[in-house]
């Protein structure tokens, strides 16, 4: 997530429209997932989101669901998820794919796929700043060291 979020809810179909408790317990941002949603439920969720001041993080996975997450209002997040949901395959080029295709006012978070200093590198060449990192440091001994490696936190 972006400097300064404490974390973020994600939303899902088995909670949906819980934005008030999400600020409640004290949630800056939540995440929407196109593939999960309808574009009608995701506008409302994503309405109501903003009534209760929280940012919104949409996440998709290909270029239809770029456009319906493009639809919605305010736009300031997009998550671009590496993660083919039907092999369970990454692969970067999603994110450098759809990249093009992304407003420059908005803020890109490339999801799942990041395993190596090589791969933020190239993200980060394409102006892509902001990471969602999981498996990597899910399977790292030490997952704090891991962090400083993918990120060149060791000087």
């Amino acid at each position: 997530m972006p400097a300064g979020y404490r974390f973020y809810a994600k939303i899902s179909w088995s909670i949906l429209g819980r934005s008030p408790e999400s600020r409640a317990i004290g949630a800056d941002c939540i995440l929407l997932i196109v593939a999960a949603l309808g574009p009608t439920t995701m506008a409302e969720l994503a309405a109501t989101a903003t009534d209760y001041g929280l940012d919104i993080l949409i996440e998709v996975h290909d270029r239809y669901e770029l456009e319906l997450a493009l639809a919605i209002k305010p736009k300031r997040m997009i998550g671009v998820n590496n993660r083919d949901l039907h092999t369970f395959k990454t692969t970067l080029t999603t994110t450098l794919d759809l990249l093009p295709s992304i407003p420059n006012d908005v803020l890109v978070v490339t999801e799942s796929g990041i395993q190596t200093a090589q791969d933020v590198a190239l993200m980060r060449q394409n102006g892509v700043n902001s990471f969602l990192v999981g498996e990597a440091f899910m399977r790292a001994e030490e997952p704090g060291q891991r962090l400083a490696e993918l990120f060149d936190l060791t000087h």
